[in-house]
C-alpha cells in the first residue's frame, strides 16, 4: 500500500469511528492514540500535522475536516498503520510513491522516467514538476499534488 494511500485511511478511521464529517483536534488525536491504540498521543500529532500539510485535511472554524470522501473511503478489517508512516518524506518521494502504488512500476523505473524527462526539459523546471508531468503521462490521478508543488516551487 502507498504511503498516500496508507495516510488516507489513517486519517479517515477517526471520523469513521466517531461517526462524524468534523472532529477536534483533541478528538482526533484521542481516536487515533486511544481509541484505536494505533500510537501515542505525540505521533498522532504528527499525523495531524502530516495530513494537514498534505492537504488530507483542512480547518473549518477550529475543526478537522477530511478534504477527501469519507463514504468512499472502505478501512479493511484488522487494518494498522506502518510505523514508517510517521517518517517525514520528501513531496518527490510522496509523489513516486503515489505513481508506484498507482501504476505497479518499481521506484527505480520511476525515477530514470523522472530524471529523463527532466532533461527533455533543459532541467528548466524543478524535479516535483517533472515528477507530476510523468505520473500524469503514466494516467495518476494527480490532484493531490498540485498546490504542494506550487508552493514547493515558489519559495
Amino acid at each position: 500500500m502507498g504511503r498516500v494511500n496508507e495516510l488516507i485511511l489513517v486519517v479517515a478511521a477517526p471520523f469513521k469511528k466517531n461517526s462524524a464529517p468534523l472532529l477536534s483536534m483533541r478528538d482526533f488525536e484521542f481516536a487515533l492514540s486511544f481509541d484505536l491504540k494505533w500510537m501515542s498521543p505525540d505521533e498522532a500529532s504528527k499525523v495531524r500535522d502530516l495530513a494537514i500539510k498534505s492537504r488530507l485535511l483542512t480547518l473549518v472554524d477550529g475543526m478537522l475536516k477530511p478534504v477527501f470522501d469519507l463514504d468512499t473511503t472502505e478501512i479493511p478489517h484488522g487494518f494498522k498503520p506502518d510505523v514508517d508512516l510517521f517518517k517525514e518524506k520528501t513531496l518527490l518521494e510522496n509523489i513516486m510513491e503515489h505513481i508506484s502504488t498507482t501504476t505497479g512500476m518499481g521506484l527505480r523505473d520511476i525515477a530514470i522516467r523522472i530524471n529523463t524527462k527532466q532533461e527533455q526539459l533543459f532541467d528548466l523546471v524543478e524535479i516535483e514538476v517533472a515528477a507530476l508531468l510523468v505520473a500524469r503521462e503514466m494516467g495518476c490521478d494527480i490532484d493531490l499534488f498540485y498546490e504542494q508543488v506550487h508552493d514547493a516551487a515558489v519559495r
